[in-house]
């Protein structure tokens, strides 16, 4: 225990200072960032300033070229212009995508709020060009820095028209925001009263200097008021006492939702307001110089204006960092990290300390560093800031001193509209997705203040406090004991950790949002076999479940209470109470009562929790339940991880994690080390960033309970397979099946990367194989279904556009010619390698593929397994050998031409980016390890066990955990069957009863609501319990008919088919213990299992041969499909490549050099014939670039995110009193007592499952359970 508590405050000590290291580099980063932003865009406008007055100035109007003035001065302009619109696209993009493809989180605006909407930012964008256009040019830098805090008069009179009348301290509140307006409108008027009229005496002879100075008169108070009016939403309130600002309050709350559709139109708006107006005042200025400077006319101008664009564009070959370009790179960038930590800091609850607090200095800060500048401490910016040397001269004392006492009022009444960024706002993702005002790069620290992202809410979160309910649904069959054992760790977690969760809430009041009703039901199938002791034949629990409950019993639970055991209609159930006092229930199921496999256990568990079990709860969108393997391996952090997304995300209706594949060390576990983790890495951010995810493995899934009442979806989840796709689509892979239906129906799916779990993979090469040749064929069949029906999916899912569709399509395309571009890359390897010729090689490989599709074919899987692990040797040898040859050609005599073919730049690419996300996932960094083993495992993963797996397609069963077990009796006739349905018939109080009393006979439904009756004729096909997997399971456990008396047949009475617990091994000490179930929980399973659950078997040898012809017709139609397309793939490259080098195999054949010369030549040839890119090879190697761009910049954001939610589940306490006080005199430590997070989340952490560690959390359980 004082190891933990050891562990426990390292894991504090560590995130603590995680985050004060976040703290500062964020403080330092906004505060450098905005310095920077507005330094640039100062740089800008002096220099623009100096290029405008230089055509004029009297001193310099012999100036042979003065028309290079305007062009620099359009060049500076144009550099402006892009710094705006910088952010205005960002807005656009992102609007643009949340329309497309999240269709649920936006509507459209009623055309008086989009008016309005659209006045209030075209005012401000008329206002900000005026501002920099003519404001900033015609006064300094100081003055232009100072004004800054101006800009606010229309939030100040929003303010105080805002204020409710019960507001506390209302009046004071009034009588400052009084002052503030004031303090404001005092900025828009005061250069009437501080104009330097001696400036304007001296330059009486500059026309132009003049007309400048007035224009400000008008432009300064014009813009100011205009900038402000943008920057309405945080300052109006639909419960304000005035009904314009009513008005506008519910406009602002209308705007959280059609924002998106309104910033497509307002963001490319106010882009050309903006330059139009640009344009305007710069044409107004140029023609009132050019009279006074050169005589130009307004054609020279838009001549100007085209030149100084190109002179921007071709500032990008300057190597002076003072140049527009390399200026607007820099503003552009300090201001948009300014913008990303700005967010982080809010999000990781350090808004006070690290967002406004470094908002606020920024102005002092950067006067500070331009009087600095003044007196030659920093001459890099010496020259351009040069007209404000002279500002402190005596002259100038006075206005400098009332300007900077004016300054003083104006900071403070802006840290009083702007006080609300003192407070904490909490930015949700839902709000970050609908919020796509981004901000303005010209005064950032303000547009930042004042952005609509950064007000407090007030709204209060109720789902989230809502009680929940978790169900551990776990279901198994033939699990080893290694496989038990995990799983019984993992559920002692959980039971240990609600434990201590309800204790601290008891006990000490706590509030703990990951206290749950937790229960765990375990569905164990094809749990009985016969048993014929004594020459009587019954049913008995087979050894899988005895080594479960050995396995239960040996971990040391002194304190487990012993077990309810209660025979019931589908078998039998035994209910343990854990010690820490959670409910775990054992299922077993037994096939000749109940269908086996897992779809129908999830059918089983979905109608029992939800209908039965919580048909009285109101919310089920508070219920869940956890699909968990048999295999798996977690800790309770995990769901709590999933329960806080769905609570979150309240669209997300599955939840799934990371799962890290675990075995005994081997090639085969260390290839799936790999491709875990390149697929977790890449495929599933990408997809859930981009709308959902399409499939969440059973093997560790968080569901919402209510989205499976949906009929539509459990009706067709439900059904039979009839057709020969059903089989493969449905029965080959249940999980995607159910969330395919999820997608069609509208509903979202999502993944978290904080969470993970651990599952044991297969471990032989064999087991390997049959659990891909489901995977691949599921994989395929359920995303050509989503294809099939895409138009419907974009119709009625607002999560999935039109872009996702072509992500997938294009993923899918990829794949489909994946084998083909394998054996293409192998025949063109072989070729340099061997110095093989090109045909030679080719010939080769395609005599080895036609061998292994022969073989599958016509051999036995057996032999098809062998083939296939024969030529992954081979493939892997080859591969092995080219990677040493490569090697020494790189450290030899290679041309260097040759390193940098598009292959190998892709090849190094792909290497640098696998790295880079292996850095991202440090705890996974070890995963590398395995990738010599991945690549030469390629040509047999990704090629041969396509072929295998499409051949095999008529193989409907699993192949994987095949038992050697063997049962005492033969399998059940159908005509006992029939008996059964008719007794089950019987049962249940009216239930099948019709309107006018007639009894009916159980009916099973299809998908398409057609009925059967099934005590006529049995025609319906079974793909879950199929017939010829019974029959074959007759043929490996029967035993002779000899052995059990005729009169002791154990169909001939259904009595026979019970549970007999006396000849029990594990459970026979435990009949005092048995219970029966209520009658109304009898009648439930009777009359679900003869309504959903009853295991029928097809008889008809017609259905069955029509299934099995089916199921070759697709087979072979599939096959056909595929090597047609991967070969006329192979043969176009191919003869792409031939054809461009003909030229230089004709010059080989006519050469007459010696045979040495020849090998040389030819060597060299084979360099050039595979170093030679056609259009096809660079449209493939473009697109399969981009799609892992896509994902992996989809993993850098999921990545920050879950930075983001770890930091925020650290709050820092250094002032405050620790009031955690000794938990008893146990030395019990009740760990995350009171959690103040608002999506909590835990980094991932490579935690060792080792013996030691769980024998120290059931050293708890005992002293947990007595508390």
């Amino acid at each position: 225990m004082k190891m933990l508590h050891t562990k426990e405050k390292a894991d504090s000590y560590f995130k603590i200072c995680s985050k004060l290291i976040a703290c500062c580099v964020t403080f330092i980063a906004i505060l450098s960032t905005g310095i920077v932003s507005k330094g640039a865009i100062f740089f800008m406008i002096s220099s623009m300033s100096n290029e405008w007055t230089q055509p004029s100035s009297g001193e310099r109007v012999q100036d042979p070229d003065p028309y290079k003035h305007v062009v620099r001065f359009a060049c500076w302009m144009w550099s402006l212009f892009f710094s705006f619109a910088v952010p205005e696209l960002f807005g656009f993009l992102q609007s643009l995508h949340i329309c497309v493809s999240r269709r649920g989180c936006w509507t459209r605006p009623r055309f008086v709020d989009f008016t309005i909407v659209f006045l209030f930012e075209t005012a401000q964008a008329i206002g900000m060009a005026l501002l920099l256009g003519s404001v900033f040019t015609g006064l300094s830098v100081l003055h232009g820095i100072l004004i800054t805090n101006c800009l606010y008069l229309v939030p100040a009179l929003f303010n105080f028209l805002s204020r409710k009348p019960d507001e506390p301290k209302r009046a004071a509140k009034m009588a400052t925001d009084a002052f503030a307006f004031f303090a404001q409108l005092s900025g828009c008027l005061h250069w009437t009263f501080i104009r330097d009229t001696t400036a304007l005496l001296s330059n009486s002879y500059d026309f132009s200097f003049i007309q400048r100075q007035r224009m400000l008169d008008w432009t300064l108070p014009v813009s100011l008021i205009l900038i402000s009016i943008g920057w309405w939403e945080n300052h109006v309130d639909k419960g304000a006492p005035v009904g314009f600002i009513k008005f506008l309050g519910r406009i602002k709350e209308n705007m959280k939702e059609t924002r998106p559709f309104t910033q497509i139109f307002v963001s490319l708006w106010k882009l050309l307001v903006f330059v139009g107006t640009m344009l305007i005042l710069a044409d107004v200025i140029f023609m009132t110089q050019e009279e006074h400077a050169f005589g130009a006319t307004s054609d020279l101008f838009l001549l100007a204006i085209k030149n100084g664009f190109i002179q921007f564009g071709n500032s990008l070959t300057s190597v002076d960092w003072t140049s527009p370009f390399y200026v607007f790179i820099i503003q552009s960038t300090a201001s948009f990290f300014f913008y990303c930590f700005g967010t982080f800091a809010c999000k990781i609850g350090v808004q006070r300390s690290c967002f406004a607090l470094p908002v606020v200095l920024i102005t002092p800060s950067f006067i500070c560093m331009w009087a600095v500048t003044q007196f030659d401490l920093l001459n890099s910016c010496h020259d351009c800031l040069s007209t404000d040397a002279q500002y402190f001269t005596n002259e100038n004392y006075q206005r400098t001193v009332i300007l900077l006492c004016l300054a003083f009022v104006w900071f403070l009444s802006q840290i009083w509209i702007t006080l609300h960024i003192w407070k904490p706002a909490e930015i949700s993702e839902q709000s970050e997705t609908t919020d796509t005002k981004w901000y303005n790069s010209f005064v950032i620290d303000q547009s930042m203040s004042l952005s609509p992202h950064y007000h407090p809410s007030t709204a209060i979160d109720e789902t989230g406090s809502a009680a929940k309910t978790v169900f551990a649904v776990v279901t198994m069959w033939h699990e080893s004991t290694e496989e038990i054992h995990n799983i019984l760790k993992s559920i002692f977690r959980m039971d240990k950790d609600q434990c201590k969760r309800r204790v601290a809430s008891d006990y000490d009041q706590v509030i703990d949002p990951h206290l749950y009703r937790y229960e765990t039901h375990i569905f164990y199938d094809d749990a009985f076999e016969w048993d014929s002791r004594d020459g009587v034949a019954s049913r008995v629990v087979n050894h899988f479940v005895n080594d479960f409950i050995a396995k239960l019993h040996s971990m040391n639970c002194t304190s487990l209470d012993p077990p309810t055991i209660s025979p019931t209609p589908y078998g039998g159930c035994i209910t343990w109470i854990l010690p820490g006092k959670t409910k775990m229930a054992v299922h077993l199921k037994d096939k000749t009562k109940i269908r086996s496999k897992k779809r129908w256990s999830q059918l089983m568990y979905i109608e029992y929790l939800i209908r039965h079990e919580m048909a009285n709860c109101i919310d089920l969108s508070n219920v869940f339940l956890l699909s968990l393997d048999g295999d798996m391996d977690f800790r309770a952090k995990s769901v709590h991880i999933l329960v806080d997304l769905m609570n979150a995300q309240r669209d997300v209706v599955i939840a799934c994690n990371r799962s890290h594949p675990t075995g005994s060390a081997g090639a085969i576990v260390w290839y799936q080390m790999f491709e875990y983790a390149i697929g977790f890495w890449l495929l599933k951010p990408s997809e859930d960033l981009l709308g959902s995810i399409l499939c969440a493995p059973g093997c560790f899934s968080l569901i919402r309970a209510n989205v499976l009442l949906d009929e539509e979806i459990m009706t067709k989840f439900n059904a039979l397979s009839e057709k020969a796709h059903h089989m493969i689509q449905r029965d080959q892979g249940e999980d995607r099946w159910l969330c395919t239906l999820l997608i069609k129906r509208g509903y979202r799916l999502a993944y978290s990367a904080s969470s993970y779990a651990y599952t044991h993979c297969p471990e032989t090469f064999e087991e390997f194989y049959n659990q891909r040749r489901r995977w691949v064929l599921s994989i395929m069949a359920n995303t050509i279904d989503v294809f099939l029906n895409c138009r419907q999916i974009v119709k009625m899912n607002p999560n999935i556009s039109w872009l996702y569709i072509v992500f997938q399509a294009v993923l899918l395309t990829l794949g489909l010619l994946c084998p083909g571009s394998i054996f293409l890359g192998l025949v063109n390897m072989s070729a340099i390698t061997f110095l093989l010729n090109p045909w030679i090689s080719l010939a080769s490989h395609s005599v080895l593929i036609l061998i292994f599709i022969v073989t599958c074919f016509l051999a036995p899987t057996r032999v098809q397994l062998m083939v296939a692990k024969c030529l992954s040797a081979l493939y892997g040898l080859i591969l092995g050998i080219v990677g040493i040859n490569s090697a020494v050609s790189i450290s030899g005599y290679a041309s260097v031409e040759s390193y940098w073919s598009i292959h190998n730049v892709f090849f190094l690419s792909l290497v640098c980016c696998i790295f880079l996300m292996a850095c991202l996932h440090l705890n996974e960094i070890h995963c590398l390890l395995a990738g010599p083993i991945y690549m030469l495992l390629t040509p047999s993963m990704s090629m041969l066990l396509f072929f295998y797996a499409i051949i095999n397609m008529n193989v409907v069963s699993w192949g994987t955990r095949d038992s050697n077990s063997t049962e005492r009796a033969t399998p059940p006739t159908t005509e006992t069957l029939k008996k059964d349905i008719e007794n089950y018939s019987n049962i249940g109080n009216n239930y099948n009863e019709t309107a006018d009393g007639a009894d009916t006979v159980p009916q099973i439904s299809n998908e398409n609501g057609q009925t059967f009756n099934t005590t006529h004729e049995l025609s319906i096909d079974t793909t879950s319990y199929q017939s010829w997997e019974m029959e074959q399971d007759a043929e490996d456990s029967a035993v002779p008919s000899s052995s059990i008396p005729a009169d002791q047949n154990p169909y001939k009475t259904r009595d026979s088919l019970n549970w007999n617990l006396e000849t029990e091994v594990e459970l026979s000490k435990q009949l005092s213990n048995v219970k029966c179930l209520s009658d109304e929980e009898n009648s439930y399973w009777n009359n679900l299992i003869a309504q959903k659950l009853f295991p029928v078997v097809d008889s008809n040898k017609e259905h069955k041969e029509r299934i099995s012809i089916d199921l070759i017709r697709l087979r072979n139609l599939s096959f056909t499909l595929f090597i047609s397309i991967n070969s006329l793939f192979v043969a176009l490259l191919f003869g792409m490549q031939v054809n461009s080098d003909i030229s230089i195999l004709q010059g080989l054949n006519n050469t007459n050099s010696s045979s040495y010369n020849d090998t040389l030549e030819f060597t060299k040839f084979n360099d050039d014939w595979v170093s030679q890119t056609n259009p096809m090879h660079i449209v493939l190697v473009v697109l399969a670039g981009l799609m892992i761009a896509i994902q992996f910049v989809a993993l850098l954001i999921s990545r920050t995110k879950n930075l983001i939610r770890l930091l925020s589940s650290v709050e820092l306490k250094f002032f405050r009193k620790n009031l955690a006080s000794a938990d008893g005199a146990n030395g019990l430590r009740l760990s995350n007592k009171v959690v103040l997070i608002r999506f909590n989340s835990a980094a991932n952490r490579n935690e060792k499952n080792s013996a030691s560690n769980h024998q120290t959390d059931l050293g708890q359980i005992s002293t947990i359970s007595q508390l």
